[in-house]
């Protein structure tokens, strides 16, 4: 089941960090290393823009078996056979996205180091939860930093569900973070922003290796 699957790498994009005249190409390159999720996290596009691009990126995940989830836009999860959904606190509110995905797909929350909007979300049964850590991000240069003791308190209890670890993280930090009992790390700028993604995406996965 692919809710088993849920650790390791979780890349997600970011439209500023992708050469947009090779877009498919330099997606289908980074994902080839296997990432194990992959989110497509796109704000402010139109909507057609983003279901175009969902669905040449379904085949694109199928291909490499790939986990598939959308950002914030459940109306187009079975539209496309997307694996599942991510949502955050200013996203759409959490039980009429089930309604609309249906059970057996993944649905994921955001939940920053906020241990009482973690623990919420377990409850109502989210497939995973994303906390933060204590590192500058340039996705989200204004966000709170959490702290690793803020960290291990949200993860100990609570490792029913995965939990994935968000923000500034990179392969030099990447054994801190997890050491912190987070099921896998979400990353963006660690793999996008450099000149080759697929050998951060196969360094990245050589690291984590030893957290399974």
């Amino acid at each position: 089941m692919i809710k088993n699957k849920l650790s390791g790498l979780y890349l997600i994009s970011d439209e500023s960090l992708i050469d947009q005249s090779r877009y498919f190409d330099f997606l289908d390159d980074a994902l080839s290393a296997k990432p194990s999720i992959f989110q497509l996290r796109i704000k402010g596009s139109p909507k057609e823009e983003i279901l175009y691009k969902a669905k040449e990126l379904r085949k694109i995940t199928n291909k490499h078996d790939v986990i598939f989830i959308i950002n914030d836009m459940a109306d187009i999860i079975n539209q496309i056979d997307a694996d599942g959904l991510h949502i955050g606190k200013d996203d759409q509110n959490f039980d009429e996205c089930r309604k609309i995905i249906g059970e057996n797909k993944i649905l994921g929350v955001s939940c920053y180091g906020d241990n009482d909007r973690a623990n919420k979300f377990i409850n109502k049964n989210a497939d995973y939860i994303a906390i933060g850590t204590p590192y500058f991000t340039k996705t989200k240069p204004d966000r709170l930093p959490t702290s690793f003791d803020t960290m291990k308190k949200i993860t100990s209890p609570k490792m029913t569900v995965p939990i994935f670890a968000i923000g500034g993280i990179e392969t030099s930090n990447v054994d801190q973070v997890m050491s912190t009992g987070v099921s896998g790390v979400a990353v963006i700028n660690g793999v996008f922003s450099y000149n080759n993604p697929r050998e951060k995406v196969i360094e990245f996965n050589s690291i984590l290796k030893k957290f399974k």
